[in-house]
């Protein structure tokens, strides 16, 4: 693994080359932009830009001039990808693919990339697009707007857009930014048939397996070019294999039990605290300590298909549509410790247990304080020292579904409108089955950190090979069904008159939103022992027959018998896994390699209750949405003092109401009740825009000033009621219809220097101004005329002002003598600060960053290409982040600075074949999570390196 400092010393020699590069090509930009070319010179002599210009590009230089050219162009503070540059990179889906675009930073799943984040706007916060269409979330677990990027293949893809400021013209719903994704035409070959495809098989390091993909793509027109079809599909198999050692939280401990008031965490009495130096601060424990072995077959489909019909050259129609569907079979395979005890010191052996660097306990022993015996010794309770062997079973669907049809109508040379309707769905189902099983009552658990990664090295009195002291066996099945349906209809008016008022637009926009969530649950549970009942027994399901789960004894048994029944359904039925775990990467200790897999065996033999009759009522809802929108935009051009000074201003007008539907939980146990529960909301939104453009040197350049408003819509999730009172406590938890949309005022200024039509040079100062945050409150209600208090989200008072700069370069080496002068590289770099945002960190009180923002995120790239051969190095990293301001033991979560490498090559056998080698995460890096602090790591992740082969043809 290469160090994050040798990483940044080797992106400072980058962009110190690019510097130089464009240092060495500026000598000819004093020359008038009209003047012939000039004359040829030795190949180690810098040319001038006129020359360059000259120059034939192709392949990956020809991608990134398109690419260029479409930045140029744009009204808007835009970057682009074309299509060569998606297939030069080892970047196997779009979310790959973006994290090459200055100021962007993705998240990864298993090492693929899944979510982006622009400007260090949360992924939930951008609008994604395809060909102008929404493209829904198909999220399994709570319901957002993130889309899931690793289910879009780069096969399809003509051309990727981030669009940083925004035109009245565009849906609204983009905080940092919006995504358009450009599919390929049938028209985009110009009229001559095209079929183009790849066969590739992937190695995973990891896994040690081999997995196939294949795409295929072909477009032809028909009666003299006038109709065009063009249908495009992939299919993938993947073996998803990613291992992590996860402390899930860090917390303080209580010195008394029962602990005396004020506490030690509720009221934040650190003389209640466990303090093994006496300096006044509680020392910090870990809170469930376990190892994860993640395994997710996937498999996935895609399908394209586009039919263009222009009967004249002033009409054209089509209809289109994209399926993408992502399979994935789950067998997560967990060892994992329960070290809670309602005890003095928590059950901590202090004098067997040290305390390391930044208060946290670097090896820990916990002893058992909590099983109880009666007078013969035999065991009435285990205690809560405890090894839970646990594998997360079933399967992950999600499907999308994206079509469209629509036309353009030339009236006349000045005159256009534009109609579009669309239908969009995404489904997402998680089948989720668990077998859990665990051995309760462990006399001791050592846990120690001292390793080079702070990684938890565990030692248990059992043997976790082995079925040695099972109490408790867990079956279940809870599967959740999410679905967003949205239908669209715009219609859009262009006038071009004949003046420096280049462009009038304005149009209506009408888009219906429904978002659904329904969650099942059926569990059994096989206890060794019941707390109470000496001696006993039982087999319980989850029944939901008053709205709340509530453990329905089937029967019941002895100790032995049931204690007995759980070996019988285990013992013949596991495995241990099919690899090492960590068996990549590096923990800084040699432990347990292996460990219990329950797997579907072990499932299936405990027997999987039928979830369907529990519906469960507080986590089943819907949130509907209605939007109305309209606006005005103009586009203007004139030239000041012989300046072409060109832009677009306009506004946008949205009205947005709101319908939530579930139900509110009254009362515990037996005695619950069930109503139901609708509420809803509206709010109406003005959003002003301007995009300046002035070529300061024709051509050559620009510089660009902004000012936009935006919004972006409040998960679903938080629109939902997901009502829930506890009669007891008389307190409960809801969502919260009325709350209005995240705002932001933002604001570009930039110069972009376009050398040549591959050389450039850009910075960017950005400014965003973020405001109507969702927060979390407490607040008194009168329900049923008793009073509660009241969990909700709403729309805090923050004010969150972002500021920042984006560098980019991009340079080929035209310049440099014999084959140097094929090489070439592109190189960003975005930094980002916040200020504002007033969440901090609860023990220290020091302030926290603004969720999801990297205060550096470096890009480089450097390639050679000739006729027959290309290679390409690339390496993206992106310095700490905030996961989340209140994390599990009142720590924040904090994402560490990570770096990649990736590289690619290809060899061309004739025109129409060629043959590639690609490999993804070459040094593997490992990935990591922390509570603020090194010394408290959350996550050590690794996935290995994967390498991709195969072969591409173009007919």
């Amino acid at each position: 693994m290469i160090s994050n400092s040798r990483a940044w010393t080797r992106q400072s020699s980058c962009l110190a080359m690019a510097i130089a590069s464009l240092a060495a090509i500026e000598p000819g930009l004093a020359q008038s932009a009209s003047a012939p070319p000039a004359p040829a010179k030795p190949a180690a002599t810098p040319i001038s830009p006129e020359a360059a210009e000259e120059i034939v590009v192709s392949g990956i230089r020809q991608s990134l001039a398109n690419a260029l050219n479409v930045k140029r162009e744009s009204a808007q503070v835009l970057d682009a990808i074309s299509a060569e540059d998606i297939g030069k990179f080892p970047d196997k889906n779009v979310g790959e693919a973006l994290q090459r675009v200055t100021g962007v930073q993705i998240t990864r799943q298993g090492g693929e990339g899944s979510g982006v984040a622009i400007r260090g706007a949360d992924p939930s916060l951008n609008r994604v697009e395809v060909n102008g269409q929404t493209q829904l979330s198909t999220g399994a677990g709570v319901s957002n707007r993130q889309v899931e990027f690793r289910d879009i293949p780069a096969e399809f893809v003509s051309r990727l857009e981030v669009v940083k400021s925004a035109t009245a013209d565009m849906t609204e719903g983009g905080l940092g930014g919006t995504v358009r994704i450009i599919t390929r035409r049938p028209f985009d070959n110009n009229g001559k048939p095209f079929l183009a495809g790849s066969a590739q098989t992937v190695y995973s390091d990891l896994g040690k397996r081999w997995d196939p993909k294949f795409a295929l793509i072909g477009s032809k027109t028909f009666f003299d070019d006038k109709l065009g079809i063009l249908l495009s599909g992939t299919y993938e198999r993947r073996s998803l294999w990613y291992d992590q050692a996860r402390t899930t939280g860090w917390r303080q401990v209580e010195r008394n039990s029962p602990a005396t008031a004020p506490n030690c965490l509720a009221g934040r009495n650190q003389g209640a605290c466990v303090d093994t130096d006496n300096n006044g601060f509680g020392d910090f424990a870990p809170d469930i300590p376990r190892y994860v072995i993640n395994r997710e077959l996937t498999t996935r489909y895609a399908f394209n298909g586009i039919v263009e019909y222009r009967p004249t050259d002033t009409l054209k129609l089509f209809v289109e549509g994209t399926y993408t569907r992502g399979k994935q079979k789950l067998n997560s395979q967990f060892l994992q410790l329960g070290t809670v005890q309602n005890a003095p010191n928590g059950g901590i052996d202090l004098a067997n247990s040290t305390l390391g660097d930044d208060q946290t306990f670097d090896k820990i022993t916990f002893v058992d304080r909590t099983t109880t015996r009666n007078g013969a010794g035999q065991v009435i309770n285990p205690g809560a020292l405890s090894a839970t062997y646990r594998n997360i079973l079933g399967t992950i669907d999600r499907q999308n579904i994206n079509s469209q049809i629509g036309g353009d109508w030339n009236v006349t040379d000045r005159f256009t409108v534009s109609a579009r309707g669309s239908y969009a769905k995404a489904k997402a189902v998680n089948n989720e089955i668990n077998a859990t099983a665990a051995a309760q009552g462990l006399s001791s658990i050592v846990v120690d950190y001292t390793g080079s990664e702070h990684a938890p090295n565990i030692t248990l009195p059992i043997d976790p090979t082995t079925t040695q002291g099972l109490t408790q066996l867990i079956v279940l099945r809870r599967p959740r069904y999410n679905n967003q349906i949205e239908k669209a209809g715009k219609l859009d008016f262009e006038y071009k008159p004949e003046s420096w008022l280049t462009s009038i637009k304005f149009g209506v926009q009408k888009r219906d939103v429904d978002v659904t969530s329904r969650l099942y649950d059926g569990t059994k549970t096989y206890n060794g022992y019941v707390a109470g009942t000496p001696g006993m027994g039982n087999i319980t399901l989850a029944n939901y027959a008053s709205g709340v789960s509530v453990a329905q004894v089937q029967s019941t048994g002895t100790n032995a018998a049931i204690l007995q029944q759980i070996q019988s359904i285990v013992q013949p039925n596991f495995d241990l896994g099919d690899h090492d775990f960590f068996n990549t990467g590096s923990l800084g200790f040699n432990g347990y390699s292996r460990f219990l897999n329950l797997g579907m065996d072990v499932a299936n033999a405990a027997g999987i209750p039928d979830p369907f009759g529990n519906l469960n009522p507080t986590d089943t809802w819907g949130v509907y949405e209605k939007n109305i929108a309209g606006y005005v935009s103009t586009a203007f051009a004139f030239e000041p003092a012989g300046i072409k000074v060109s832009g677009v201003i306009g506004a946008r007008v949205i009205n947005t109401k709101t319908e939530s539907r579930g139900s509110v939980v009254t009362g515990t146990g037996a005695a619950a009740r069930v109503t139901p529960f609708s509420s809803k909301g509206e709010y109406t939104e003005f959003l002003p825009s301007l995009n300046l453009k002035a070529e300061l040197i024709p051509n050559k350049l620009l510089a660009r000033a902004t000012a936009t408003e935006v919004i972006a819509r409040p998960n679903p999730s938080d629109l939902a009621p997901r009502f829930t009172l506890d009669t007891v406590g008389f307190t409960g938890s809801r969502g919260n219809p009325n709350l209005q949309p995240y705002r932001a005022k933002q604001y570009d200024i930039g110069l972009e220097w376009y050398i040549s039509k591959v050389n450039f040079l850009s910075a960017t100062f950005f400014r965003k101004d973020i405001s109507s945050f969702v927060d979390r409150t407490t607040q008194q209600e009168v329900i049923g005329g008793v009073n509660y208090t009241i969990s909700l989200p709403i729309n805090g008072t923050s004010k969150v002002q972002i500021n920042g700069v984006e560098v980019g370069s991009q340079i080929a080496f035209d310049f440099l003598p014999s084959l140097l002068k094929n090489t070439g590289m592109t190189a960003n770099y975005t930094y980002s600060k916040d200020k504002g945002y007033n969440q901090k960190d609860y023990f220290t009180n020091s302030a926290l960053t603004f969720p999801g923002l990297s205060r550096h995120s470096v890009n480089v790239s450097g390639y050679y290409e000739d006729d027959k051969f290309s290679v390409r190095l690339s390496y993206n990293w992106r310095s700490k982040y905030l996961i989340a301001a209140l994390d599990r033991g009142n720590n924040p979560a904090v994402g560490a600075a990570f770096g990649q490498w990736d590289g690619s090559a290809s060899y061309n056998i004739n025109d129409h074949f060629s043959i590639f080698l690609e490999g993804v995460n070459l040094f593997h890096a490992q990935r990591t999570e922390n509570a603020n602090s090194i010394y408290r790591q959350n996550i050590v992740e690794t996935y290995g390196r994967r390498i991709y082969g195969g072969i591409r043809a173009k007919l």
